[in-house]
């Protein structure tokens, strides 16, 4: 049985599969079980689907913004794009007393509440830097990861 078969079927059976490097992470109802010990049988399979998907939607932005914007200009939105819905999916949580940019509590100072669940501190903008400098770094490594790499001149 071939991967996107089996993520098909895994989809509809109400799982959840990502590939976390050559782990296959898999949730959902308890009933789905015979669905995921397929997925773990056909495992490379699975992975090889997955990172297929990311390389695909990959090429569909890259497509999108080289309609609007310079090729090199293009490759880095797309990238971008990409990136955050990594982040979106596989990204770190910081718990809620948690600052997700200095790992301190937040105790009573100012935070801002981001969009990902995450919070950081507000009375400057250090957190808010470090914490994205951080999900970025490690949405490039998850990228690549699945066999994508950043354009030409990226700096993570």
């Amino acid at each position: 049985m071939d991967g996107v078969t089996l993520l098909r079927r895994a989809r509809s059976a109400g799982l959840r599969v990502v590939a976390e490097g050559d782990k296959l992470v898999i949730r959902g109802p308890r009933c789905a079980e015979p669905v995921a010990l397929l997925l773990l049988v056909h495992k490379p399979a699975v992975i090889a689907a997955l990172a297929g998907e990311w390389r695909a939607r990959h090429r569909e932005a890259v497509e999108y913004w080289s309609a609007f914007h310079p090729s090199a200009e293009a490759a880095a939105l797309a990238w971008g794009e990409i990136q955050l819905r990594w982040h979106r999916i596989h990204g770190a949580r910081s718990p809620a007393w948690q600052c997700a940019g200095c790992r301190s509590p937040i105790g009573g100072r100012t935070a801002l509440d981001l969009a990902d669940g995450n919070r950081v501190h507000l009375d400057g903008l250090d957190c808010v830097l470090r914490f994205g400098e951080r999900w970025r770094r490690e949405a490039t490594a998850g990228l690549q990861a699945l066999g994508l790499d950043p354009p030409a001149g990226f700096e993570p």
